[in-house]
C-alpha cells in the first residue's frame, strides 16, 4: 500500500487581513478576523461599505462582470481616506494592482473638417469597438497610486457593496447584523461585554484579575465586582482597613492592628486584679473576642 503524500495547505498563506489558516486533509479554512469575512478573509468594511478583494486577474470588463455577478459594483474611489484605507488592504491581501471602476471615455473620429463620424463607415471585424480604452488601477509599481492601463490588461479588482440590515439576524446578545454582496457576508456590530464574530463571547472581565490582596473577581456583563478578604475594602480590594479606628477598646486600652484582626491590650497589665471576660459587647458586629491572657483579647471576624 502506497502511502498517502501529506501537503501542508496552509503553506502559501491563503488568508488574508490577519486571517489564520487551519489545515485539514485535502483543504483548509481560514479563521478571520471579527472585521472580516469569506473563504480567504477578503471582505471587510469601511465607512458604511463592503469591500471585496479578488484573488484572480481580469480584464476590466470581465471584473466589472464579475462584481455585478455578485451583487456588487466595482470599486469607486471618492477621497483620500478611502483610497489608503484600500491601499493597506491590498498590501495586506494579492499586493497586486487593481482595478477602479473608472476610465477614460472612448476617442472621438473625426472627420478633416473636426466633425464626429456620423456616416454609414463599415468597419474591420478586426477592430476593437473602442481602440484606445484607458482604464484606471491603483498601482502596485508606485505605492497603490491611480494610474492608467489599456482596459483589456487583467489585473486584480476590488468589487463594493453598501452595507445594509440583516434580512435575518444571526448576531446574538443583541448584536446588530449587516450583511452586503446579497447576504453573502454577514457582519455583528456587538454591544459592551460581548465579543465574537456573532457575539457569542461573554468578554470575562476578570481576565486581567483587578482585585488586589487576594480579592475575589466576580465577572459581570461589561463589569465586575471584587469581594475582599477580611481587612481590605475598595473597588479593588486596595485600601487597608484602619481597625483601631473602629475598635472598641475600653477606655484607656491600646489597640494594635493586624489586618486581619485587632487585639485590645491594657495598659498595665501587671496591675490588672481580674483577668479580662469578653463579651457581647467586646467586639464590634460580626466579629467574635478571645481573651488572650489576663489582660488583652482580640477581635476577628467571624
Amino acid at each position: 500500500m502506497i502511502a498517502k503524500r501529506y501537503f501542508d495547505e496552509c503553506a502559501s498563506d491563503p488568508c488574508w487581513l490577519g486571517g489564520t489558516c487551519l489545515d485539514h486533509v485535502d483543504g483548509y479554512s481560514c479563521v478571520c478576523p471579527k472585521d472580516t469575512t469569506g473563504k480567504h478573509c477578503e471582505t471587510v468594511t469601511f465607512a458604511g461599505e463592503c469591500y471585496q478583494f479578488s484573488p484572480t486577474a481580469l480584464t476590466h470588463q470581465d471584473a466589472t462582470r464579475a462584481c455585478s455577478a455578485n451583487s456588487g459594483r466595482m470599486v469607486d474611489v471618492k477621497d483620500d481616506r478611502q483610497q489608503s484605507f484600500l491601499a493597506d488592504k491590498i498590501a495586506a491581501t494579492s499586493g497586486a494592482s487593481n482595478w477602479l471602476a473608472m476610465k477614460a471615455a472612448p476617442p472621438a473620429f473625426l472627420y478633416s473638417d473636426g466633425s464626429a463620424i456620423s456616416g454609414p463607415l463599415q468597419w474591420s471585424a478586426n477592430t476593437p469597438a473602442a481602440p484606445c480604452d484607458l482604464c484606471v488601477l491603483l498601482d502596485s509599481s508606485d505605492s497603490f497610486l491611480a494610474n492608467i492601463a489599456p482596459c483589456g490588461e487583467q489585473h486584480n479588482y476590488i468589487c463594493q457593496s453598501a452595507l445594509k440590515s440583516c434580512e435575518q439576524n444571526v448576531c446574538q446578545n443583541g448584536g446588530v447584523c449587516t450583511s452586503c454582496f446579497n447576504g453573502s457576508s454577514n457582519f455583528c456590530d456587538c454591544p459592551s461585554g460581548f465579543d465574537g464574530k456573532l457575539c457569542e463571547i461573554n468578554i470575562d472581565e476578570c481576565a486581567s484579575n483587578p482585585c488586589q490582596n487576594g480579592g475575589s473577581c466576580q465577572d459581570g456583563i461589561n463589569s465586575y465586582s471584587c469581594l475582599c478578604p477580611t481587612g481590605f475594602h475598595g473597588d479593588h480590594c486596595e485600601s487597608d482597613l484602619d481597625w483601631c479606628s473602629q475598635a472598641q477598646c475600653p477606655v484607656g486600652w491600646t489597640c494594635q492592628d493586624f489586618n486581619f484582626y485587632f487585639i485590645c491590650l491594657h495598659p498595665a497589665p501587671i496591675t490588672r486584679a481580674m483577668p479580662f471576660q469578653c463579651s457581647s459587647a467586646s467586639c464590634p458586629d460580626a466579629m467574635y473576642c478571645t481573651e488572650e491572657g489576663v489582660a488583652a483579647f482580640s477581635c476577628k471576624v467571624e
